[in-house]
């Protein structure tokens, strides 16, 4: 037996689309995201330089 659904109303679609994310949201989130991926590419170089650097130094020292 099939069911028939009843049209949503205005009122019940405004209290969906309410938890649903907003122009200005989107930006703020975008911006905390650009703001996350350039520290992590900062300490990612900073990472590989402290390891080369330890790399360079044990080999100097081990080979002169």
């Amino acid at each position: 037996m099939a069911t028939v659904e009843q049209p949503i109303t205005r009122s019940e679609l405004r209290e969906e689309l309410r938890h649903y994310a907003t122009k200005k949201d989107l930006a703020e989130m975008e911006t905390k995201l650009v703001k996350w991926m350039v520290g992590v590419q900062i300490g990612g170089i900073a990472a590989l330089a402290a390891v080369t650097t330890a790399i360079l130094t044990i080999a100097k020292i081990l080979w002169g």
